[in-house]
């Protein structure tokens, strides 16, 4: 894949990208930037118009994203606060002491840390949230093994990656990275993401080959993915 370049397309300033697929994909990303991964040798001229087609689209797209963002609450690290693990809301129950630990109890996220900074306490359930995400979703992902051998597809293996526009994504060698922030996500949602790189495994693009497959391990998938978008 190439790296990354800034065209100016009818929808706006576009982030274009070059890969061995035989289609375009155009994305809207939740931050509202525009996505195209794009073949390698398909001419500006022949994307430019693929893009104004899909103009209305992607200004939908764009709006609903805004709509979300805008009704998202900020973080906060202090007692009471609410935090989602697996799909469900915690609250925060705070303790100084050591050793730094953090632990779901009820319906409670109990940490404890040394002076209680709300920067101590933030790496605190990070560090939680990405052992639990390491030990979720590699269980997740041991059923697909025997899937990929049988169709003579690279063995699965995945990667923690922190990608602020992203959920996962997958290589040909078989690695699949998922973003930490995932855990947070209902379980159905990280299965439908899982699936998702799965498909990719076989299917590089978002083509009908690809869509008919996913569609065949997830039914339910479109529902999932805008559920995910919600949750952010």
């Amino acid at each position: 894949m190439s790296k990354p370049e800034i065209i100016d397309t009818p929808a706006g300033p576009a982030q274009i990208k070059r890969t061995n697929r035989k289609t375009l994909a155009i994305s809207v990303l939740p931050d509202g930037t525009l996505e195209l991964v794009a073949p390698l040798h398909s001419p500006i001229e022949l994307i430019l118009p693929r893009v104004e087609k899909r103009a209305a689209w992607i200004r939908t797209q764009r709006r609903t994203f805004r709509e979300m963002n805008a009704t998202r609450p900020t973080l906060r690290y202090v007692n009471g606060a609410t935090h989602r693990y697996m799909g469900r809301q915690y609250r925060l129950k705070l303790a100084k002491g050591e050793p730094e630990q953090v632990a779901l109890r009820g319906a409670y996220l109990h940490v404890m840390t040394l002076k209680g900074s709300e920067i101590e306490i933030k790496d605190a359930l990070e560090a939680w949230y990405r052992r639990h995400a390491q030990e979720q979703f590699e269980k997740r992902l041991i059923p697909w093994i025997g899937w990929c051998q049988q169709r003579k597809l690279p063995k699965p293996r995945f990667r923690l990656r922190s990608m602020p526009k992203r959920w996962g994504s997958a290589l040909k060698s078989g690695t699949i990275y998922l973003n930490p922030e995932l855990i947070k996500a209902p379980s159905a949602c990280i299965d439908y993401v899982i699936t998702h790189e799965i498909c990719h495994l076989k299917h590089p693009d978002h083509g009908p080959k690809f869509r008919s497959l996913l569609q065949q391990l997830c039914p339910d998938w479109k529902r999932l993915k805008e559920r995910l978008e919600r949750a952010g």
